[in-house]
């Protein structure tokens, strides 16, 4: 069983729920154990915007707490990986913020040795884990199924190893489970993330473009990273958006983590795919009549 210290971000016991109950549903059958991360706090994404180097600190705190366990620092949202590499990054790199953090977690009775490694969790599926262990765990071909790989912003920029454009490690996932990945240009571009409440015209063009573009080449589901913001943005708030044709869209959205578990054979409650807002039965059931639930 492989460790990991777990950084579960403020969104993974809310908007995110059905992102957890599939990951801690899948993760035994993968050989993970997530140890949650004790007195975590924020990782500073709101902060950062009103203050930079309070932003910092609060992520900093966090990696000076990872750093005592030894073992790498996992987060599933995106934005939450963002914002504690680029913590862990400036903190190492810029002598003159290092002091001003080191003086801010003394206030704590903290220090931090840039010693915690942040991934993201699709790094350890793909890295640790591996394509060929997570076909091994596939007990329903997911054949014929077409999807959208969805990364967004911070699952590959600035950090992510893979390319920043046109990134392959879902695709590779999804393959792994028997379903076709469609490709489009729009895989990267941003869903508008929390800018709903400030500038909603602004998010819905960039979500009907973005879901346009998916259908327009061929997929009947999108498949998304694990993080809750960007999750719940194109699932709960897809119904009011409109297509270019005008017509509503009523697109799965599926994170990837509930993708994988029911390739795994695990049921569609135990995923959490009963509480996500778009229904997903109508592209689902074909594949699993017979462990689809009638709510879903």
């Amino acid at each position: 069983m492989k460790q990991y210290t777990f950084y579960p971000g403020c969104a993974y016991d809310s908007s995110g729920l059905p992102i957890r109950l599939s990951i801690e549903a899948t993760n035994p059958l993968l050989d993970i154990e997530l140890l949650e991360l004790e007195d975590w706090t924020c990782c500073g994404c709101p902060g950062a915007s009103i203050s930079e180097l309070g932003g910092l600190a609060v992520a900093t705190r966090n990696l000076a707490l990872a750093e005592k366990m030894g073992r790498d620092l996992v987060s599933a949202c995106s934005c939450c990986y963002r914002n504690l590499l680029n913590a862990h990054q400036i903190y190492t790199r810029d002598a003159r913020i290092r002091a001003k953090l080191t003086e801010a977690l003394a206030a704590a009775n903290l220090k931090y040795n840039g010693g915690a490694r942040v991934r993201g969790l699709v790094d350890v599926y793909v890295n640790d884990i591996g394509l060929k262990l997570i076909s091994s765990k596939v007990k329903k071909k997911l054949n014929g199924l077409k999807v959208a790989c969805w990364y967004g912003c911070h699952q590959t920029r600035p950090f992510g190893p893979d390319d920043y454009e046109s990134p392959q490690w879902m695709d590779w996932i999804v393959t792994a489970l028997g379903a076709e990945p469609i490709q489009y240009p729009l895989k990267t571009q941003c869903c508008g993330g929390a800018e709903l409440m400030s500038d909603k015209s602004m998010v819905m063009k960039l979500n009907q473009k973005l879901l346009d573009n998916a259908i327009k080449h061929g997929a009947q589901a999108m498949v998304t990273t694990l993080c809750p913001l960007c999750f719940t943005n194109l699932d709960a708030f897809q119904r009011h958006f409109n297509s270019e044709t005008g017509k509503k869209f009523n697109m799965p959205i599926i994170a990837l983590s509930q993708f994988m578990g029911l390739a795994f054979g695990l049921s569609p409650k135990a995923l959490g795919l009963d509480r996500n807002v778009t229904p997903v039965k109508k592209v689902l059931e074909p594949y699993y009549s017979t462990l689809m639930e009638a709510r879903v």
